[in-house]
């Protein structure tokens, strides 16, 4: 993440005009704003294939998913940021301060990219557990079909699961469904990360 538009604090109100008047999205974390950084159209293609199949697996159970455009407040941590795709069940819980941002998030889905994936995995995983909504967060490979699934066991500890494989399917157990690999990657091309365009 890198700092915009200037090293000092904001408000969380000065974030909020901020980020209503920008074309691209930012995180606040403790009075800071950092720029995210934009998507491949391979990761589009992955997140665009979750949303769908959620949005048609999980109509008329309560839950929904939000794309990537929904703003996530981790109200412990005093950050608000984006995940590629977040199922809320039931109302969604405002923040006080950014009503546009929601604060129960039950499952997460982040696609994996080289920019981002040492981010998703470590420090931005941390911040989700602060989270008590949360009960699955899901790392989506865009090389291969694969993901990692993070769930909450009944002591409030979390346990870790991989899938790997096409033919293989992700049991998402809070909500209720299981998500086939071979959907989330319904017409992309997998291999190396396409995230910087080949030199000449």
């Amino acid at each position: 993440m890198s700092m915009a538009p200037n090293k000092r604090r904001f408000t969380i109100a000065e974030y909020r005009a901020f980020e209503e008047d920008s074309e691209a999205k930012h995180e606040f974390y403790q009075g800071e704003i950092f720029a995210m950084a934009g998507a491949s159209i391979r990761h589009n293609e992955i997140a665009g294939n979750i949303y769908a199949w959620l949005h048609t697996a999980l109509r008329g159970k309560g839950c929904r998913p939000y794309g990537g455009d929904q703003r996530i407040s981790i109200q412990k941590k005093r950050l608000y940021t984006y995940s590629d795709t977040a199922v809320i069940c039931g109302s969604v819980a405002r923040d006080d301060e950014d009503p546009q941002a929601a604060t129960n998030p039950r499952v997460i889905f982040e696609v994996l990219s080289k920019s981002t994936e040492g981010y998703d995995r470590g420090q931005k995983w941390e911040y989700y557990q602060q989270l008590d909504s949360l009960q699955e967060y899901v790392l989506v490979s865009q090389e291969e079909a694969k993901v990692t699934r993070y769930f909450r066991s009944d002591d409030g500890s979390w346990r870790y699961q991989l899938i790997s494989g096409i033919d293989q399917g992700l049991d998402l157990t809070s909500i209720g469904c299981r998500l086939p690999l071979v959907d989330m990657y319904d017409n992309v091309k997998l291999g190396p990360d396409d995230e910087t365009p080949a030199t000449a």
